[in-house]
């Protein structure tokens, strides 16, 4: 997922509601019982974390989860548990990278590539040149001055809580693009993480950046910037990436609790990750939450109103190309789509759900969220982030919400080399197991859909209000947007 930002809004006090609750007591037992004492979810995240590892897109990583998540489900006796394959332009694997000070002194710097970017073909030596990049995506150095130069960007990404992730995408996907127009010789990013620990991220870069692009450590940063107070500073870079061709492309797993209607719910989580670390907390955990609730559910021989389905998504790292190739599968069933529930905010304790700017859903559901009372995270959080699987639905309308968290340390290990199983909490996972599967039941149970599909006019709203209209421009186009 993207970077978590401080949710505006923590509490909505429950409103009056004609919707009874979806769910009885004895049932809410039953599922937090279980999804507390089973441990299942922890068990399958140390076997995907431990035993695969890093999943990026388009590996053999991410080949081997989709099949361990298939044989869990179908062990589980999920329904109609499947692969849909889709294809994607090219994988990519990292390979070394090296930067080093070589005027006005000799000191190596502590460096790395974001994903699919090129590498240097061979040592490189530039020039280092700093840049800012205002909010509205304008530098403050004329890009012809950039030509062959190694150009530290710091990009200004305003005030809005909403749009802080979806302006770095679009803001850095600018600023590659205005570089590598100019023919600079490589991007250099800032990380504002602790210890020299460094950033990584493909959102839009996919298929591939116009130049390299790399992460550098915050506290070499500050020994550039030292550096270029007082003198020029040469660098020599040398960047290894590989886009090998992924056979047979990518794919989502999927599987069902049938309903007895046609209505559908979607439960999701994204399975990719980054070749740093385990992806454990991003989002390891939210395929281990919503896999377990789905044998949970299973487990109970629920028969819910609307069908439950559990679909887990390749490719969120690289914009979200397994939500979207969904979507495009399923175009026919969206108009039955109740809504979309997913979490991808970390293993943290459950605060409650997230509307992500659909205030209209605030009032049919604060009486169907009920049941999460008993885990503590039946509030409602109106103006949450929107920065994950949850983007393409949005933007074709549909209800969409998450299980959003306590933020913890998730930022910290975000993308980084420490994001491994020992940082998850397997009580909070626990608990958030129990958030998953008591809001698919509520949602599928309800006596109606609590939300409808926004037309044309009132999605365009919501992208601006959200800061999700020039993000969906960038990854899809204009044919994305409605006009």
């Amino acid at each position: 997922m993207l970077k978590a930002v401080a949710i505006l809004a923590l509490f909505v006090p429950q409103l009056s509601v004609a919707q009874s609750p979806a769910i009885n007591r004895a049932d809410v037992e039953r599922i937090v019982g279980a999804s507390m004492s089973r441990n299942g979810a922890m068990e399958f995240l140390e076997v995907l974390s431990d035993r695969i590892g890093g999943r990026v897109t388009g590996s053999p990583e991410s080949a081997a989860t989709a099949s361990l998540i298939l044989k869990t489900l179908t062990d589980a006796g999920l329904t109609n548990a499947h692969i849909e394959q889709y294809a994607i332009e090219s994988g990519w694997k990292r390979g070394q990278t090296t930067a080093s000070v070589i005027s006005p002194v000799s000191r190596p710097i502590y460096v790395g590539s974001y994903g699919w970017a090129p590498g240097t073909n061979g040592p490189v030596e530039a020039r280092l040149v700093e840049v800012n990049m205002s909010p509205d995506g304008r530098l403050d150095v004329p890009v012809t001055k950039l030509r062959d130069a190694a150009v530290m960007v710091n990009i200004d990404l305003g005030g809005n809580s909403y749009a802080y992730s979806n302006n770095s995408v679009v803001l850095r996907a600018k600023a590659i693009h205005d570089l590598a127009s100019a023919g600079a010789a490589a991007m250099l990013i800032p990380s504002d993480k602790p210890h020299r620990m460094l950033y990584t991220s493909a959102y839009g870069i996919y298929p591939r950046a116009g130049l390299p692009v790399l992460s550098v450590a915050k506290e070499d940063t500050e020994f550039l910037r030292r550096l270029m107070k007082k003198e020029a500073v040469q660098l020599q870079l040398e960047v290894h990436n590989d886009f090998p061709p992924v056979s047979g492309g990518e794919r989502n797993v999927i599987a069902e609790i049938p309903g007895s209607g046609k209505e559908i719910v979607v439960v999701g989580a994204h399975f990719d990750s980054w070749d740093w670390a385990q992806g454990a907390n991003d989002n390891g955990s939210g395929v281990a939450a919503v896999l377990e609730a789905a044998r949970v559910l299973r487990s109970m021989d629920i028969k819910p109103r609307a069908t439950i389905r559990f679909v887990f998504f390749s490719g969120e790292e690289q914009g979200c190309l397994g939500s979207r190739s969904y979507l495009d599968a399923h175009e026919t069933e969206l108009d039955r789509l109740r809504m979309f529930i997913m979490m991808d905010g970390g293993a943290q304790q459950p605060l409650g759900i997230g509307v992500k700017g659909r205030h209209d859903l605030l009032q049919p559901l604060a009486t169907l969220i009920e049941p999460l009372r008993a885990i503590g995270a039946n509030r409602l959080l109106p103006d949450s982030e929107v920065g994950s699987d949850d983007e393409p639905f949005i933007a074709l309308g549909i209800p969409a919400v998450e299980l959003n968290t306590e933020p913890g340390d998730y930022d910290t290990n975000h993308h980084a080399i420490t994001d491994t199983l020992d940082k998850v909490d397997a009580r909070a996972l626990s608990t958030d197991t129990a958030g998953m599967a008591l809001t698919a039941l509520a949602i599928a149970n309800a006596d109606s859909a609590p939300g409808r599909r926004l037309q044309a006019p009132e999605i365009l709203e919501l992208l601006k209000r959200t800061g999700l209209l020039d993000e969906a421009r960038l990854l899809r186009g204009n044919s994305w947007v409605p006009q």
